[in-house]
């Protein structure tokens, strides 16, 4: 049976989360089959049990991870399962207090076949709007961004680019990237990139998804009608001295470097997009 979207939430030890997210999810009002994974990458016994809860919900499997495989490939083990118009994919802390968010953005992509890659506006818990476009990645601006270099002026304007800060967010409309803690994918993009670059570990994957997508003329658009909510913590938050201390940030430097080197003669392929358009 051909379902209409599958949904993917990939955990690192935050299985009371996914238990809150996926029972807030089942509230959702569709009239479409869809089917859920749940994989976790903790090789923590105490989590796995926790989310064994989640066995006897139909239409959802459960993958416990030997190994933490890394973000991408983690995904990508259930490319040959998927079997549906869309893909969720989808991070352990959001909650979905409208039920009728989840039909939102699929009856929008329905709508607009030229679409590739769709999220929707996520607010965190003190009610702020969680800035979730940014410009496609420079390495210097992602340096600058955790540092007091932020502040120079040649400097200030560029970085408030970079994190889309002049963005009207109630407004829909196409971006270079969102960041993947919940966004839609057309199935067919997917198959066509084999799911997530595994050229990375952990970051940037969301990044190279989208800029894959507007090669492949696909928009990647900003969603505001649907909404979702989140914890507005960021795994990869910190500022310069942190980078000696947390793996983490470590990661995203490396990761970051990566894309930058593949791409760093490439033309940004939104723009590329419209001028051909």
């Amino acid at each position: 049976m051909v379902n209409k979207a599958t949904i993917i939430i990939l955990d690192f030890m935050k299985a009371p989360q996914v238990l809150e997210n996926v029972n807030s999810f089942l509230e959702q009002k569709h009239d479409f089959d869809l089917k859920i994974f749940v994989v976790d990458n903790s090789c923590n016994q105490k989590n796995a049990e926790m989310l064994s809860h989640l066995s006897n919900i139909p239409n959802l499997e459960l993958f416990i991870n030997k190994k933490n495989t890394g973000y991408p490939k983690a995904y990508n083990q259930f490319n040959n399962n998927i079997e549906s118009d869309y893909i969720l994919v989808l991070n352990p802390d959001i909650e979905w207090k409208d039920e009728n968010a989840f039909k939102k953005m699929i009856d929008y992509m329905d709508s607009n076949s030229d679409i590739g890659v769709l999220g929707p506006k996520q607010i965190e818990k003190n009610g702020n709007i969680a800035m979730t476009i940014r410009a496609f990645p420079r390495f210097y601006l992602q340096v600058a961004r955790r540092t007091w270099l932020r502040r120079l002026p040649i400097l200030k304007k560029k970085v408030e680019y970079d994190e889309m800060r002049h963005l009207d967010y109630e407004k829909t409309q196409d971006v270079d990237w969102l960041q993947s803690s919940c966004i839609v994918v057309r199935s067919d993009l997917w198959k066509n990139l084999g799911g997530l670059k595994e050229d990375y570990f952990l970051f940037m994957t969301d990044v190279e998804l989208c800029f894959d997508s507007w090669k492949n003329k696909k928009r990647v658009v900003y969603f505001p009608e649907a909404k979702v909510y989140a914890d507005g913590k960021r795994v990869s938050a910190g500022g310069f001295f942190m980078f000696f201390k947390n793996w983490v940030l470590r990661q995203h430097v490396k990761d970051s470097l990566k894309y930058r080197f593949k791409h760093f003669f490439d033309k940004n392929p939104r723009l590329e997009y419209y001028k051909n358009d």
